[in-house]
């Protein structure tokens, strides 16, 4: 099986070949950026220390983005059109995961080599697992793209709305904190996708304005101190922002 090293740069050489291969249809570039919220629903965390004896897994963790605090949720976008109706984008997330480890959550498996099957409170297990300088998306998408209202006389629409679909590698900056030992570093975490819908509105002179609803999955496994822990996370983005034509 590829090696994740290998797979992101077999995936670079298709997004470069991709992009910049000519085309016989009209071809234009968009550079958009934005910022929104990012909501990920309660997943299970399958925690692994071998040399504790310990393997749970933590059902109904719940998390928060703070979305709007430093280090800021952003995500960054080159499209490039082709034809009236397709794109080909590569994008870049930088979104936010904290577990609530003030909550209880139901812990199974074992522990110190002893079955648990019961609520706990997850700071009794781990007291930080975030990845709050991001879970960053790396995304090659494909866009189909349907001008909305009136055409100018170029046939170029002020309303276009855009449906995308895209998958690409995740580079998540973990931290824990377990057993008083602090880890921080950055890791590759496996796949990431994504599936969105949104709106472009173009003002003249190139630049215009967007928003869109997007929902990402990817499950990174993170280095903590003795061992790994596998963070399923689903989320919904709302997410506003500029773009430029050129």
């Amino acid at each position: 099986m590829p090696s994740k090293n290998t797979w992101t740069a077999h995936t670079a050489v298709v997004a470069i070949v991709v992009m910049f291969v000519p085309s016989p249809a009209r071809a234009d570039w968009i550079l958009s950026g934005f910022l929104g919220a990012a909501k990920t629903q309660s997943s299970t965390i399958d925690l692994s220390l071998p040399g504790q004896g310990t393997d749970l897994q933590l059902a109904g963790v719940e998390y928060r983005g703070e979305s709007f605090q430093s280090p800021q949720y952003y995500g960054l976008r080159l499209t490039r059109t082709l034809g009236s109706w397709l794109g080909i984008e590569g994008e870049f997330i930088h979104a936010k995961v904290f577990a609530n480890v003030d909550r209880d959550v139901h812990a199974t498996g074992t522990r110190f080599g002893t079955p648990l099957n019961s609520d706990v409170r997850l700071s009794s297990v781990v007291q930080r697992l975030s990845m709050s300088h991001g879970l960053n998306f790396i995304l090659l998408n494909v866009a189909a793209r349907r001008g909305l209202g009136p055409a100018d006389a170029s046939g170029a629409h002020r309303i276009v709305g855009v449906v995308r679909a895209g998958a690409g590698p995740t580079m998540p900056h973990a931290e824990s904190l377990l057993d008083n030992v602090t880890m921080e570093q950055y890791e590759g975490g496996g796949l990431g996708v994504q599936v969105g819908a949104g709106i472009e509105a173009s003002f003249g002179h190139g630049v215009g304005a967007l928003g869109e609803y997007k929902f990402t999955d990817a499950s990174p496994e993170i280095d903590v101190a003795g061992g790994t822990a596998k963070i399923p996370s689903r989320t919904h983005h709302l997410v506003f922002g500029v773009l430029v034509k050129f």
